[in-house]
């Protein structure tokens, strides 16, 4: 346990590893949950750990919480939302508009091809919770009484939106998964006039001070695939497993695409593209097929299924990160400098090092944060 201040924090996923995360905080008697989401270990799906939270001195049971945030919609945040939900039935649910567009294609989605309910019984489930869900808007707040929460845009994803707590003697800003400049599918987050006392922060480079976005930058990547394609007059197939990661491939091969060739989508893009553009969103262009058999050759097979596509393709990664890098994390503490840092949703080091972005900070003068790395069902007073 964990003893600074006086706001009782738990993560109960996603704490120093990423995947399910969800997080409780209880304000002014409040009883809060920061996202819900899934993880996949060797193949195995697996949601955050509620025993911690039930059997700890702030609640008796799931039904007592109150209030339920969803930052985004990638399933690390949101695909164990209806699990909760239903043990949560008093909650009310938070998101934005984007978020459950895309929230209710990934749930559906889920429930179908778990086999756990059939087309009919999985869409009536999911209308149950979208019909609980409570919409919000950037730079809207809500007042509670003893406190007041307001929504900041996030960057990464289309929806995705940071959580600002101002009351009972303190301000929190819970940030999801961010990012400080633009993508090509949205803008980059906007932050609080007000620096926060408390920042909890989705940290997945926080151990990696090797990590440079640079390394991973997607236009040029998108470049160089369809160079290759063209000059070596090669059908690529190029595979992407996430929701909004194979749309903004597919938007940056578009944006790239000097050479006119045709980028062939089968149904697990389009259907995302779908839901983007549901959200005027444009991505698709004139280059874009379906899938066929009369496809011109050299073209570029996009999809989100790993699976035998016959013969005559390379196959290639496309391997991008979303994330913030080591750097930008720095940059972005600094400029908020709030007195705790919760540090959460962290990748393992990639070396046998103890070095964090705390070691890097702790030496700064300008810098006044302490942090914490916060464990799973570790109980931390914030």
């Amino acid at each position: 346990m964990s003893v600074r201040g006086k706001i009782p924090f738990i993560p109960l996923g996603g704490g120093q590893r990423v995947g399910a995360s969800c997080y409780y905080l209880q304000l002014a008697g409040a009883n809060i949950i920061l996202d819900a989401g899934t993880g996949l270990k060797e193949g195995i799906e697996y949601g955050p750990d509620l025993y911690g939270l039930a059997t700890s001195p702030f609640i008796e049971s799931l039904g007592q919480i109150d209030q339920i945030y969803i930052s985004h919609a990638h399933a690390d945040h949101v695909a164990y939302l209806m699990d909760l939900a239903a043990m949560a039935p008093r909650a009310s649910i938070y998101m934005t508009e984007p978020t459950k567009v895309l929230a209710e294609f990934q749930l559906y989605d889920r429930l179908l091809n778990s086999g756990k309910l059939k087309e009919e019984r999985a869409q009536l489930a999911v209308k149950s919770l979208m019909d609980r869900i409570v919409v919000v808007s950037y730079l809207q707040s809500l007042d509670f009484g003893k406190y007041k929460v307001t929504f900041y845009p996030a960057g990464h994803i289309p929806g995705a939106m940071m959580v600002h707590f101002e009351g009972a003697g303190t301000s929190i800003l819970y940030t999801g998964d961010f990012s400080l400049e633009g993508t090509s599918l949205t803008p980059g987050c906007v932050l609080p006039n007000a620096s926060p006392e408390i920042l909890i922060m989705c940290g997945l480079h926080a151990k990696h001070p090797d990590f440079h976005k640079s390394k991973m930058n997607l236009q040029d990547k998108a470049d160089a695939l369809l160079e290759y394609a063209y000059k070596t007059r090669t059908n690529v197939k190029c595979c992407v497993q996430q929701l909004s990661k194979s749309v903004e491939v597919l938007k940056a091969l578009n944006d790239a695409n000097k050479y006119e060739i045709p980028i062939v989508l089968d149904d697990s893009v389009m259907n995302p593209v779908r839901k983007m553009e549901q959200l005027r969103i444009p991505i698709l262009t004139k280059h874009n097929k379906l899938l066929s058999n009369n496809v011109e050759r050299p073209h570029i097979y996009l999809s989100a299924v790993r699976k035998g596509t016959g013969s005559g393709y390379k196959e290639v990664k496309m391997d991008f990160s979303l994330h913030e890098d080591y750097d930008d994390m720095k940059a972005f503490i600094k400029k908020l400098n709030p007195k705790t840092v919760a540090m959460v949703h962290c990748g393992a080091p990639y070396k046998d090092t103890d070095n964090t972005i705390e070691q890097e900070l702790i030496n700064d003068g300008e810098c006044r944060a302490q942090f914490i790395f916060a464990e799973e069902s570790e109980i931390n007073f914030l």
